[in-house]
């Protein structure tokens, strides 16, 4: 079996893992839960108040944390292998990072890191 063989093989699986799993909770998963299965529970201890929600801005500053976090881990390859690269490889990742810099640039000049 070559390479694409057991990517074949992979897919397959994974798409019958999906469906029986999505099939047997469907399935045997509960019909109609009542109203204490509703209730939110944290800990045993039933909310004496409203759920409060978090802000728009903590959600738009884990976005940003996770894009630039990833990006700058897409470094470390690059680090640990720069032997091999050459020029070429030397000048692709510094326009990656040159495009990095210029979207961090454009997110703290529109204010995207601030709290307040």
């Amino acid at each position: 079996m070559n390479g694409y063989g057991a990517i074949l093989v992979y897919l397959v699986v994974s798409a019958v893992v999906a469906v029986t799993i999505s099939f047997s909770s469907e399935r045997f998963g509960p019909k109609a839960p009542g109203g204490v299965k509703r209730e939110s529970y944290e800990s045993g201890i039933l909310p004496d108040r409203p759920v409060s929600h978090f802000s728009v801005r903590f959600y738009r500053v884990a976005m940003l944390f996770l894009i630039f976090d990833v990006s700058v881990m897409a470094i470390y390859p690059w680090a640990t292998s720069m032997r091999t690269f050459h020029a070429e490889g030397f000048l692709k990742a510094l326009f990656f990072m040159l495009v990095l810099a210029i979207g961090f640039a454009y997110v703290w000049r529109q204010g995207g890191f601030k709290w307040d």
